[in-house]
């Protein structure tokens, strides 16, 4: 008893001890139970909310629906205007300058033409022709000239072969072949064959008051310092080539009625 007195203390603090120590290995234990029990136990995850695109699909659409830009017509920047003074002080500007300023006057048509005009007398009748030629474009001169020859049959020249006369005594017609392109041709006595073989045309340059005339293919014009080259002349329409920018500009033809 006496020993229990003097000690009682600390057997209590002993048993104190032991009770939190097995107390301490007890939650230990029921702390693992739970990990390993947890694998099983079904996962609950929150539903995470829709993204708002608004504003990244309005910036995509600025670049998809962007407007384009016109640096040609329409404003000066990069298109500086020129102004050019006419003869009589006024001013033009814009389509009034090059080709696009022309207007056409008139455009005729170039004849190729044959006449049977006499026959001579003598043995061998010799026919009088008058001739019309077109000369070809770039040749300094006329458009056209004229010729006249006496032929008899079988012979040629630059422009058909004399094939026959009727009656050969005293033609009233001859047959021909032009050498272009072997079209049998027959001519009665005062009358006369003839075919187009090209457009000249007279165009007006309002920008310089200048009237030109005798316009065909191949010629050359300048216009406000610029050359311009003719490279077609037909009946409805004259082009025209800028070698500098390689530009074409065809010209209308409003015939009047």
């Amino acid at each position: 008893m006496e020993f229990l007195k003097n000690h009682y203390e600390k057997l209590i603090l002993g048993v104190i001890i032991i009770g939190l120590v097995v107390a301490a290995v007890l939650v230990s234990m029921g702390g693992e139970s739970d990990d390993m029990g947890g694998t099983d136990a079904p996962v609950y995850e929150a539903k995470a909310k829709p993204l708002d695109l608004t504003t990244n699909l309005a910036a995509l659409s600025r670049f998809t629906e962007s407007e384009s830009l016109d640096f040609e017509d329409g404003h000066y920047m990069f298109n500086p205007g020129v102004w050019q003074r006419k003869p009589d002080g006024s001013f033009v500007t814009g389509a009034q300058l090059g080709p696009k300023g022309l207007k056409i006057k008139k455009i005729d048509p170039l004849k190729f033409s044959v006449t049977f005009v006499d026959v001579s007398s003598g043995t061998t009748p010799r026919c009088s022709m008058r001739i019309t030629r077109v000369n070809p474009p770039g040749e300094k001169g006329l458009p056209t000239g004229m010729t006249s020859t006496l032929m008899a049959v079988g012979e040629e020249n630059d422009f058909f072969k004399f094939l026959e006369a009727r009656p050969a005594d005293a033609p009233t017609e001859v047959v021909l072949e032009m050498k272009k392109d072997g079209e049998e041709v027959t001519l009665p006595k005062g009358k006369t064959y003839e075919r187009i073989e090209g457009y000249i045309a007279e165009l007006w340059y309002d920008a310089e008051n200048k009237d030109f005339k005798n316009i065909r293919e191949k010629s050359s014009l300048v216009l406000s310092g610029e050359t311009n080259n003719v490279v077609a002349v037909t009946a409805e329409d004259v082009v025209l080539l800028n070698p500098a920018t390689t530009l074409k500009t065809t010209l209308k033809y409003n015939a009047a009625p």
